[in-house]
């Protein structure tokens, strides 16, 4: 079920504050499926789908959940987008989204390509603009799923849309997406400034790293144009050697994904 600022949800009280979910959708009630907006950039008739787990016989998931397809007994070039209903995102808080994203594929080829954009209410998605989360799927994540976290704080007070893009590969099978999640966390006044999980140090000019995560064992860094411009398999990068500028840190453990915004200067 959907879940919109829930002010009077319980709250989980934390060193630096409290979080409370702002938006939440597990596809569990089809009657959410509906408030939805499906996609065909590429105009081939095919969108992704809403199904249930238990009737497709998927143990990704239990329940209700999102696919979409590059393969179903013929080849597909897919540029498939899901969009979310409208989201009032709060201001003085911490904002982190998370989902669930899994795949199969018999033959061991699980290169399928998504990305992730938050974009405002009143805009129409083209394509052009930039991910808060990009990547291409090295394993099939079948079960358990990928749970990937991305931190969304820097849309704070902004009445916002998410966008989940299936595209950029062909002639695999499918993608599918599941308990799609933004929670947020209040700043206390007294160290308004300490999170559970942080980049660091941030902004950077050589050595960046992870807290408060367990088992990295995989690092990637992309541009703002979504171009991968470093793989480490490591717990830490360097990034000395990039260009001046932002950049996207993914930290990958064996089923998730950190997803961060760095300044290396």
């Amino acid at each position: 079920m959907i879940k919109k600022l829930l002010f009077i949800a319980a709250m989980a009280f934390t060193v630096s504050g409290y979080t409370q979910t702002v938006f939440e959708d597990n596809f569990n009630d089809s009657a959410t499926w509906a408030t939805w907006t499906l996609g065909d950039l590429d105009g081939d008739g095919e969108f992704w789908e809403f199904t249930d787990a238990v009737f497709q016989e998927i143990e990704s998931f239990e329940g209700g959940f999102a696919w979409s397809f590059s393969w179903y007994f013929e080849t597909f070039t897919p540029d498939n987008t899901l969009t979310s209903p409208s989201i009032s995102l709060p201001r003085d808080a911490s904002l982190d989204l998370s989902f669930k994203v899994a795949a199969y594929e018999d033959d061991e080829l699980f290169q399928e390509h998504y990305a992730v954009y938050v974009i405002p209410v009143d805009s129409t998605f083209t394509g052009t603009e930039v991910p808060v989360f990009e990547e291409t799927l090295d394993a099939d994540y079948y079960n358990p799923p990928k749970t990937v976290n991305v931190d969304i704080s820097s849309f704070v007070g902004q009445d916002v849309k998410l966008v989940f893009r299936h595209y950029d590969c062909t002639d695999i099978f499918y993608i599918s997406l599941d308990d799609v999640k933004i929670d947020m966390t209040h700043l206390g006044a007294i160290d308004n400034a300490q999170q559970t999980i942080q980049v660091y140090p941030n902004p950077t000019s050589d050595i960046v790293a992870i807290q408060g995560v367990d088992d990295v064992n995989r690092i990637r860094v992309f541009n703002l144009e979504g171009k991968m411009m470093k793989e480490v398999n490591a717990a830490e990068v360097n990034l000395e050697q990039l260009p001046v500028g932002m950049y996207i840190v993914n930290f990958y453990t064996n089923t998730n994904v950190y997803s961060r915004k760095v300044q290396r200067e």
